[in-house]
């Protein structure tokens, strides 16, 4: 059966769809993160369908088939807006979050939990919708995207979404639809899977769940790793077979960057600039507060004057390094559902001292949670401003004046870490990144038992010391460099 998801599948890649369909069990299973996502989708799909109080929900059936009679019965009855009408025409089958009928005729509308319409993603969606509506029969004259409104602020949502036609969009891509679905008819008769190969179409938007198959020979970074390396580079590396950079030819032709990333890791080299970091080092003063926040961020704004998908700080952890060099931890985990931003603003202004640098990586994040707060609490406004002018970022160490091979693609704090401070591991930690930190905040916070709600503080608050302990690490070995 010729699903939307299956449709997607195949416009990223042919693997996926073959895979898919033919050995389903190398498919990972959803990380939280990704539950998490879908548990946000599931959301705006029901907030969406207040917009239109007269709708009729087509019942669920476990087989989506099942549904398409449903919802014929519902027209012939005169239904003129439904949610999940259902339609199996040949073997195609999709659900439409949104179908209202109009004087013209029919408008589809899809639903995101996006705050725009990105074309590359949203368009083979509803125009394959339209393209089965048509096949079955349905005069679709409009079909929009129905996304939420960045400009939203809660508590008030009578503005969360806004309606973007894409008709004519959709109408110049229904030729590409009917071509791709004779391809996949094709392809799923196949013994074997397309020989697609690797390439950034594997993360994008998100990882695909046979990324671990289809990468799991591949070590070490890859021409996929240059940065902004456009697909007509790609392309013809890729016809070639070449997939490391140690095998990209010397005179193939590069950007100046491009080419200097590409030899530096291939030369498995390190560069050191004791001076500049010293230079950089003696902007700073005592105390140092190496700090840093945890934030979540709903796709329906939740507190009062929230935008969808605001960064909001429920958890910060802040390592104190004195003159003399000693060291104290001191740190904030909101617990309850409750607005965690004035709790966690006052413990903040308590906890840092009106002088000192405070030390981050990658400033801009807490930078803007600071201005954030300071907006929602005026109160506290001048505090708060105040640090963020104090910030001062460990990042540009690393991107400028400290460059190890080792490090690999990234110079990210997780990327730096295992180099500098091999002792420090976020392995064994139960949270080890930010993404897994939302997804516990949220369990937390609604767990009922006091046993489990106590582990799962314990790991929060063990994550983010790691954060901001790393970084005083980090500051030991550039001082002694």
């Amino acid at each position: 059966m010729l699903t939307k998801t299956a449709y997607l599948a195949f416009t990223r890649c042919a693997q996926q769809i073959w895979y898919d369909t033919h050995q389903p069990e190398l498919a990972a299973a959803p990380d939280p993160a990704a539950q998490r996502r879908l548990r946000a989708g599931q959301q705006v799909d029901l907030l969406a369908r207040e917009q239109y109080p007269n709708g009729r929900l087509i019942p669920y059936r476990p087989h989506p088939e099942d549904m398409a009679p449903l919802t014929h019965q519902a027209i012939q009855a005169g239904a003129d807006t439904l949610f999940q009408a259902t339609f199996a025409v040949n073997d195609m089958l999709v659900k439409v979050d949104i179908l209202t009928q109009t004087e013209a005729g029919w408008h589809l509308i899809e639903v995101k939990s996006s705050t725009q319409y990105k074309e590359a993603e949203h368009l083979p969606d509803i125009a394959f919708q339209v393209h089965v509506l048509r096949q079955a029969g349905l005069k679709i004259t409009q079909a929009s995207l129905m996304h939420l409104n960045h400009d939203c602020l809660a508590p008030d949502l009578n503005n969360l979404f806004t309606l973007t036609d894409v008709t004519a969009a959709v109408e110049a891509f229904l030729p590409t639809v009917t071509a791709d679905t004779a391809v996949m008819r094709q392809l799923l008769t196949q013994a074997d899977p397309p020989q697609t190969g690797i390439g950034r179409h594997c993360t994008r938007p998100y990882a695909c769940p046979f990324y671990e198959h289809c990468w799991q020979n591949v070590t070490g970074l890859t021409i996929y790793d240059i940065p902004r390396l456009d697909a007509k580079k790609e392309r013809p590396l890729q016809e070639a077979g070449v997939v490391y950079l140690a095998d990209i030819p010397a005179d193939y032709p590069l950007t100046a960057t491009q080419r200097a990333f590409v030899d530096f890791h291939v030369r498995r080299q390190i560069q050191i600039d004791r001076a500049a970091i010293q230079q950089a080092l003696a902007e700073l003063q005592f105390p140092l507060y190496f700090f840093d926040f945890e934030t979540i961020d709903f796709a329906i704004p939740t507190f009062d004057g929230c935008q969808p998908y605001q960064q909001v700080p429920f958890q910060y952890s802040c390592h104190i390094l004195a003159e003399d060099g000693t060291v104290t931890h001191c740190d904030y985990l909101h617990t309850d559902a409750g607005d965690p931003r004035r709790p966690l603003a006052e413990a903040l202004v308590e906890h840092i001292g009106e002088t000192g640098s405070l030390i981050a990586y990658n400033i801009p994040f807490e930078r803007g949670v600071l201005h954030h707060l300071a907006d929602y609490l005026p109160d506290h406004a001048e505090r708060l401003l105040a640090m963020a002018e104090r910030l001062w970022d460990q990042l540009p160490i690393f991107r400028q004046y400290y460059r190890d091979y080792r490090f690999g693609k990234s110079n990210s704090l997780k990327s730096v870490l295992p180099v500098i401070a091999p002792h420090l591991s976020y392995a064994i930690l139960d949270v080890s990144n930010g993404t897994q930190a939302q997804v516990v905040w949220e369990a937390m916070i609604g767990q009922g038992d006091t046993a489990v709600k106590q582990q799962l503080i314990q790991q929060l608050r063990e994550y983010c010391h790691l954060d901001t302990l790393a970084m005083v690490e980090i500051h030991y070995n550039l001082m002694r460099l």
